[in-house]
């Protein structure tokens, strides 16, 4: 490292994170559409990711075939990029601030019209409420160890103090409630904005939703994920900024009568 870039690491307080000089310009075709976005090289060894890509994605075989299912969200990943925040100098391995990343994902839907983003905004939350409230979730496990913990108390809980207790556990170690979702518009496309974050973690996850079909959807995830989060002042800020431009990078346009050869 030359001394100037030294000089505006210890200035900025980490280095890493995207570089806005070294974008390269994705595009994927979603049927009559062509979808393009413009995100910076990962400085971190991340899966490939094609820049050239048909995307089916009205067909149910296409996404049957190709989805992943993670909690209580199953898609097919189209492009994923990482990038590392680390301190100007690493005296010991393992030393990263964190790291932030972007994938670009389709979904599919056959409970609701995706084409309605206030049913589309109200379905993203309650869709993870569900899944921590449901037999696997994390909230019912909490609520299984208070009322296990009750029933072996010489006094225990009433009903109120019961569910009291549950609902100070899932605040401080469970997944409360998320806030509303909202519309975000950049390059006149209005995505469903919202972010999963927990109460005593400064790592989250915001997701941009953007309808395609009656029942199918783009999905920009953003992972903050904080491993020093006493340095998370640092790199904080440079990262949401590098969110915000990787959004309004984003276009998506009628389909050119002449293509190049995609891959399917």
């Amino acid at each position: 490292m030359n001394l100037f870039k030294l000089i505006k690491a210890y200035w900025r307080g980490f280095v890493g994170g995207p570089d806005f000089n070294r974008d390269i310009c994705h595009r994927f075709m979603l049927e009559d559409k062509q979808l393009t976005i413009k995100v910076p090289d990962s400085n971190v060894v991340a899966e490939y990711s094609p820049n050239k890509v048909k995307i089916p994605h009205t067909s149910s075989q296409w996404f049957t075939k190709r989805a992943k299912t993670y909690r209580q969200h199953c898609f097919v990943q189209m492009m994923t990029e990482n990038w590392m925040y680390m301190p100007p100098i690493a005296l010991f391995p393992s030393s990263e601030y964190g790291m932030f990343s972007c994938q670009l994902r389709i979904k599919q839907v056959n409970t609701i019209n995706v084409l309605d983003k206030t049913v589309l905004s109200r379905y993203v939350t309650q869709a993870y409420d569900d899944f921590h409230n449901g037999p696997d979730g994390t909230n019912t496990e909490l609520r299984r160890r208070v009322v296990e913990q009750s029933s072996k108390m010489a006094r225990p809980y009433k009903p109120e103090q019961l569910e009291e207790e549950v609902a100070e556990h899932i605040e401080l170690q469970g997944n409360p409630p998320l806030a509303p979702a909202i519309i975000k518009n950049f390059n006149q496309l209005a995505w469903v904005f919202y972010r999963e974050i927990k109460n005593n973690h400064k790592s989250h996850n915001d997701f941009y939703c953007l309808p395609l079909s009656k029942r199918s959807f783009l999905e920009v995830k953003f992972s903050h994920r904080v491993d020093l989060s006493n340095k998370h002042k640092k790199w904080a800020k440079h990262a949401f900024a590098s969110q915000e431009r990787i959004m309004a990078s984003i276009y998506l346009d009628d389909a050119p009568l002449t293509q190049e050869p995609l891959i399917g």
